[in-house]
């Protein structure tokens, strides 16, 4: 019997972790991928004693330039059959442009796009020797618009969005479905904690726990959905960017994300 594996990037933490955990528990195996220095074994370990999975792990840092080459081999190696691809790691930034270095904005480009891209150009081949199989892609609210104060991470969720929508369309009458999930603000680790307390009672409020968002995403990927809206204020901004005045988008997202 051919076993299939479930491949999350940036799974060590915060919404990857949380569908590592969900795909575990609807008996997927889980390949695990972060960086080093991450509690992957132990993840790994526990998804295979709590769910009876079998799981593995590979460290490597997706900015670096092989990286996605690197994760094919390792997985190719092994002869792992991928039947579905959850491209999750990415890095998110808020403030200022001129706050961050041009490294830093290099490295999001890096991985939130092009990772994501070698990743889905490297497994689709496989994927279409499946029966079905999956792509799913981390975007955001951010994907809707244009983000002051996060214009480089706002950009980078935009190019998801219409590189997972196009993608499906080419897909579409093969075994590989692609979908896009794109949550509003999530709670990941103690930082994201203390912004949502930062921002106030509406902030905290509109804040979702990363396994409600897991659990949302993988029951709609696997009905289909080309994109997934988690919580109500990503439900209300994908409507409200259909009607509102981009002026008046970019006034209100500038009020929310940042304030002197």
């Amino acid at each position: 019997m051919t076993e299939y594996y479930t491949l999350i990037t940036g799974s060590s933490s915060g919404i990857g972790r949380a569908l590592a955990i969900e795909c575990a528990k609807q008996k997927m195996n889980v390949l695990l991928v972060a960086l080093s220095g991450t509690k992957l074994k132990e993840l790994s370990d526990y998804l295979q004693k709590t769910y009876n999975v079998i799981t593995d792990y590979y460290f490597i840092d997706l900015t670096h330039e092989n990286a996605p080459h690197e994760i094919f081999e390792w997985t190719k190696k092994n002869r792992y059959n991928i039947d579905i691809l959850i491209n999750n790691a990415g890095i998110s930034c808020e403030g200022p442009f001129e706050k961050f270095d041009s490294s830093f904005y290099e490295n999001i480009m890096r991985l939130n796009m092009v990772a994501l891209v070698l990743l889905s150009r490297l497994f689709i081949p496989e994927l279409l020797k499946q029966p079905k199989s999956y792509i799913l892609n981390m975007g955001s609210i951010a994907s809707y618009f244009p983000m002051p104060y996060k214009a480089v991470y706002s950009s980078s969720k935009i190019f998801v969005y219409s590189f997972s929508r196009a993608l499906r369309e080419e897909l579409k009458g093969t075994s590989v479905q692609v979908s896009i999930v794109c949550p509003g603000p999530v709670v990941t680790n103690i930082h994201t904690a203390q912004s949502a307390q930062d921002k106030g009672k509406l902030s905290r409020l509109m804040h979702m726990k990363a396994s409600y968002v897991a659990e949302y995403t993988m029951e709609r990927m696997l009905k289909g959905k080309i994109i997934i809206r988690p919580g109500f204020l990503s439900k209300v901004v994908y409507y409200a960017e259909k009607f509102i005045p981009q002026s008046i988008k970019q006034k209100l997202v500038t009020k929310f994300f940042y304030n002197e």
